[in-house]
């Protein structure tokens, strides 16, 4: 990248130079959000094999079951997942589908907060390529190339952003796997 053809552009366009020093600075904030919400969904991954096949084999197993259930109240896998696991205690005595609303309740609460973070993201991302875009007809594109406030960048922006949200989807389709093998373990899953 050419920092020193970003600041000349910005000293000769008037108020659009002023506009890009806007534009680079939602770019910052957008890639530090992102980031920020890789980390916090990073947080929540766990060894997923193990964490379904450790509940199945405690539910499933006539013989040293009830050690297996007391371990699983304190291991820690992530904490969706530990929430779950505890709620599925606490409620031990509910009925099962009240048991199964539950979990599946907590399970979309604990989502919540990342998809409504993830929807702030993209709506920012929407106004600075709009933004971009009446740059891009004042001042043009091909000055704008090749300097940080490229707008080629807020595109790979936008592939990680749906890497992430393709993460979630699987974190959610994982957090079904768990609940499913505390309602009703199967041995074959």
């Amino acid at each position: 990248m050419d920092l020193s053809r970003f600041l000349d552009v910005v000293r000769n366009s008037g108020w659009q130079g002023m506009a890009l020093w806007g534009v680079l600075l939602a770019q910052a904030l957008l890639w530090v959000g992102l980031v920020r919400l890789h980390l916090a969904v990073r947080r929540e991954e766990a060894p997923w094999e193990e964490c379904v096949g450790k509940i199945r084999s405690a539910f499933l197993r006539k013989l040293n079951g009830e050690d297996e259930i007391a371990e699983l109240k304190v291991h820690r896998y992530a904490p969706l997942v530990d929430q779950l696991i505890a709620l599925h205690f606490a409620e031990g005595k509910s009925e099962l589908f009240l048991r199964w609303l539950l979990l599946r309740w907590k399970a979309k609460e604990g989502l919540r907060p990342y998809w409504i973070r993830w929807g702030h993201l993209l709506i920012v991302f929407g106004g600075v390529v709009w933004f971009l875009q009446g740059l891009r007809l004042d001042i043009g594109t091909e000055v704008l190339k090749r300097t940080p406030c490229d707008p080629r960048l807020l595109w790979v922006w936008l592939g990680y952003s749906m890497w992430i949200a393709w993460n979630l989807v699987q974190l959610q389709g994982n957090l079904e796997r768990v609940q499913r093998s505390l309602i009703a373990p199967r041995q074959d899953e």
